[in-house]
């Protein structure tokens, strides 16, 4: 009997602390509890062809203002971009995960930071994809002389807004993503 009462309390402990554990934190790829989306259209990871990372909010933010990073490469809701055309290669970015876009974390020039902001109401989240040889592309802040480039090649290094260089820090290839979690 006092085995059996033993058992119980660790089985009972055990069950307390999985729940009292946010799964999010742990698993990324659920996002925030909610249904994952599915049926999206035009929904790319866009991966860095130096570093072979993606383009990700950091820690799966939902705040505005949360940091724009690479992180590596899966078939997650929070790596997944839907490309909303607003003119001939130019697009508003939709994080499947967060519903929000990203843009400088100010006034745009060399060095510059990005963050995630809301959809809509600013010209500083209009990207235009320059397509380049094998498929990659030059992603340049619309109506400026500035690129997103990669820092490192780091999980959570920052993109920043850098007027063009040759090099592949600057090139982006597209992947189509369809994530779906029942």
């Amino acid at each position: 009997m006092k085995r059996f009462k033993t058992i119980m309390i660790i089985l009972l402990s055990a069950l307390l602390i999985a729940l009292l554990i946010p799964v999010s934190k742990y698993a990324p790829w659920i996002c925030f509890g909610k249904k994952m989306k599915s049926n999206y259209e035009n929904t790319y990871a866009i991966q860095n062809v130096g570093t072979g990372k993606d383009i990700r909010v950091y820690n799966v933010g939902v705040e505005n203002e949360t940091e724009i990073i690479l992180y590596s490469h899966n078939e997650w809701e929070c790596l997944t971009w839907q490309f909303i055309q607003l003119e001939d290669n130019t697009y508003l970015l939709k994080n499947l995960c967060t519903e929000k876009t990203f843009e400088p974390s100010s006034f745009p020039k060399q060095g510059v930071k990005l963050w995630q902001q809301s959809l809509g109401g600013s010209r500083l989240q209009y990207w235009e994809f320059i397509k380049q040889s094998d498929e990659n592309y030059l992603i340049r802040l619309k109506e400026t002389e500035l690129y997103l480039t990669a820092t490192s090649g780091e999980n959570n290094s920052p993109i920043v807004l850098m007027p063009k260089e040759d090099s592949d820090k600057q090139l982006w290839r597209l992947i189509a993503q369809k994530p779906i979690y029942k």
